[in-house]
């Protein structure tokens, strides 16, 4: 656990985000094809630079999951930052996938976006555009509910991924706060079904995942000022953070990171953890690293 401070922050910011690479990577919209939903699933793919040139080559991928409400566009504000990693060198040519789910929590719920998640739009992704079929080139990632989805895919889909970043994760040991959109999008029930949300929950999940041979390393990181509830402090997101890493690493020895930085529930937050997330991802993913 790292409380980092502001001005470390900005320098690290300052490295990355104003170098530009000579060849312009590519993001274009698509969509899944989905049965399971009914309807053709918006995504956004980044691609990196000459891919076009390289139908031979295989990449790594990064599945990039958005919060509560959000769409395939959400995570567009970062794809520069990819652009500026790949050009120093600091992590490989990626695939970076952002898909669209609303409110849906990324678990089946009113629609199943969990099961067309793993039955549709990964194959079609892995085929269209070259991914390596090694779970340790899979990186998953997602803020609020996305890092809730993303926390959720790594316990029970270890199989399909080497590592995943949390940022902001709403997670809840318990029960979610009476504000949550996870009482009220349908993604648990409707109306909200307690027996549901603590069935899919990570303190009842984290036990069959340890079970497994595959481990997932988590990059977790939260602002220090997140969602304050002066009558409920157990629901702030930095203390369920601290008990989850506690669970994972100190408990179980998963490998696992944790960083506590000064800011709230936002861009200012998660940009400079995203990308130290990815770097750590680099650094101990064997297929996700520059030198494989």
């Amino acid at each position: 656990m790292m409380l980092i401070p502001n001005d470390y922050i900005k320098k690290f910011l300052c490295v990355f985000l104003f170098i530009v690479s000579l060849n312009a990577a590519e993001v274009i919209s698509d969509v899944v094809p989905s049965k399971i939903l009914g309807f053709d699933w918006k995504i956004h793919v980044y691609l990196p630079a000459d891919f076009q040139k390289n139908a031979e080559y295989r990449y790594p991928a990064l599945f990039l999951l958005h919060g509560s409400g959000g769409n395939e566009s959400d995570w567009d504000r970062m794809f520069p930052i990819l652009d500026s990693l790949i050009a120093v060198g600091k992590i490989p040519p990626i695939v970076a996938i952002a898909p669209a789910s609303g409110t849906s929590w990324w678990v089946d719920g009113q629609d199943c976006f969990e099961t067309a998640f793993f039955k549709e739009l990964f194959s079609y992704i892995s085929k269209k555009y070259h991914l390596i079929e090694n779970r340790e080139a899979h990186i998953i990632a997602g803020l609020s509910m996305g890092g809730y989805g993303a926390l959720r895919y790594g316990l029970v889909y270890p199989d399909y991924f080497g590592g995943a970043i949390l940022l902001s994760p709403a997670i809840y040991n318990k029960l979610p706060p009476p504000e949550s959109s996870a009482r009220t999008s349908g993604a648990f029930g409707k109306p909200f079904s307690e027996e549901l949300w603590t069935k899919r929950n990570f303190t009842t999940i984290i036990p069959t995942y340890l079970d497994q041979k595959d481990k997932v390393r988590f990059f977790i990181g939260a602002g220090d000022d997140d969602w304050n509830h002066e009558e409920r402090f157990n629901y702030n997101i930095e203390q369920q953070v601290v008990h989850l890493y506690g669970l994972l690493n100190k408990k179980n020895h998963n490998p696992a990171e944790l960083r506590i930085v000064d800011g709230g529930h936002n861009w200012n937050v998660w940009k400079p953890l995203f990308i130290e997330g990815l770097l750590y991802m680099s650094k101990t993913v064997p297929e996700f690293s520059t030198s494989r």
